[in-house]
């Protein structure tokens, strides 16, 4: 605890160089470039949003090319399906099942040992060579 204070001092010391040097770094800066303004923030006033003002009537008579109108948007059309096509997507649709349980059942399928081929294996592995 006796030495706690003498080591604060120390790091506040060494803080206020650093500070005192980089203000001294930035004299010389502003010597080097008198031309150019310090960086001080300017206020920019916000301007009112502008509210919409309904458009007078005389001014839709007179102007009437100006005046926007509202545009019709276009039915969209609903097209039968015919059967085939609705066939042809069943089908797909079971073939995607399928390959899906064809998978399924590879990944889970046990492998199948055969102790004959493992012990051939192992001695073609393991030969022993003079």
């Amino acid at each position: 605890m006796e030495n706690f204070l003498p080591a604060l001092l120390i790091i506040g010391g060494v803080i206020y160089k650093i500070y005192s040097e980089y203000q001294k770094e930035q004299e010389k800066m502003r010597k080097r470039r008198p031309h150019i303004p310090t960086a001080e923030p300017v206020a920019v006033p916000i301007p009112p949003p502008i509210a919409k003002r309904p458009i007078p009537p005389t001014f839709q008579k007179e102007h009437p090319s100006m005046v926007s109108k509202k545009v019709e948007q276009p039915v969209k059309q609903r097209y039968d399906i015919p059967e085939e096509v609705n066939r042809v997507r069943e089908q797909r649709q079971h073939r995607k099942i399928e390959t899906v349980d064809l998978e399924h059942q590879q990944k889970n399928k046990v492998p199948e040992f055969n102790l004959r081929d493992a012990v051939i294996q192992a001695a073609i592995l393991e030969r022993p060579y003079k």
